[in-house]
């Protein structure tokens, strides 16, 4: 037994002495823009070493190489990386999500840049049936400034069914919520959040609607009025979707060296319809 045992030990520092060569050559291909021989190192990596194994390398990625490896891949495009990366270390990527956006593309096709960053985030979000990792993934996410403001931007797209919903989550709870009069595909990542983390879910409110005050006032969309000067004082509006993806750029790390706070907006701490 204990011969097996010192096997079990030697055999586990071995493959972890392989980690940091294999993280230098995934990085060096997301780089060079290869990420499928990418993807083919982390394959290699699960079959060699199994799963553990590729969650450890993926966690030694610096968050922009990261950002743009997963970047490459959506639900349509199935990764082994954007169904084990920790929530953790995805959550540290979103912070250069935004980095190759310009104000230019921003202003020109901001529904290029609003569909690539959904079908990134619901393709990790949703890549496995695994609700604890799901609920793990948001949770981290929105424990961040950045993961928070992306996520608005998503759901700024539906702005009038988000309102519904907030408020038909209100009245009956976010576990028999759902009905709206929209199908659209951001429903079910709201509902998601809702469900998952209730904190998670004001602080995306909040980031949505930052004039809000519990109790106070009622959540309204900004397309509802022309102007500013015909806006009602006792109600908060929403941030325009172009607001949010400025902020979401803005909030990108200047320097590959530094790590944003995570954590910065804290919970509201009381229902945002009381």
């Amino acid at each position: 037994m204990a011969e097996q045992s010192n096997f079990s030990e030697k055999s586990n520092l071995a493959e972890k002495s392989n980690f940091p060569a294999i993280s230098r050559q995934v990085t060096e291909m997301v780089i060079a823009g290869s990420t499928a021989h990418a993807e083919a190192a982390i394959n290699d990596t699960a079959e060699q070493f199994g799963d553990l194994a590729v969650v450890a390398v993926l966690e030694t990625l610096e968050p922009q190489v990261a950002a743009m490896y997963l970047s490459a891949f959506d639900g349509g495009k199935l990764s082994l990386a954007t169904m084990l990366i920790s929530p953790r270390a995805w959550a540290a990527s979103l912070a250069f999500f935004a980095a190759p956006w310009s104000d230019e593309m921003i202003e020109d096709e901001p529904e290029v840049l609003i569909e690539s960053l959904f079908a990134h985030i619901h393709g990790v979000v949703f890549s496995s049936d695994d609700g604890e990792r799901r609920s793990n993934l948001i949770h981290e996410a929105l424990s961040t400034d950045w993961g928070t403001t992306a996520f608005a931007v998503l759901l700024s797209t539906a702005i009038d069914e988000i309102i519904e919903l907030a408020n038909d989550i209100h009245t009956r709870g976010a576990n028999n919520s759902g009905t709206t009069t929209s199908d659209h595909d951001v429903i079910p990542l709201a509902l998601e959040i809702a469900r998952s983390d209730a904190d998670a879910w004001d602080r995306v409110l909040f980031e949505l609607f930052p004039d809000w005050q519990p109790g106070e006032n009622q959540l309204r969309a900004r397309a509802e009025v022309d102007n500013e000067d015909e806006e009602d004082p006792d109600s908060a509006y929403a941030r325009t979707t172009h607001e949010l993806l400025l902020r979401l750029r803005k909030q990108v790390p200047s320097s590959t060296s530094s790590t944003p706070k995570k954590g910065a907006r804290p919970s509201l701490g009381e229902d945002i319809f009381s």
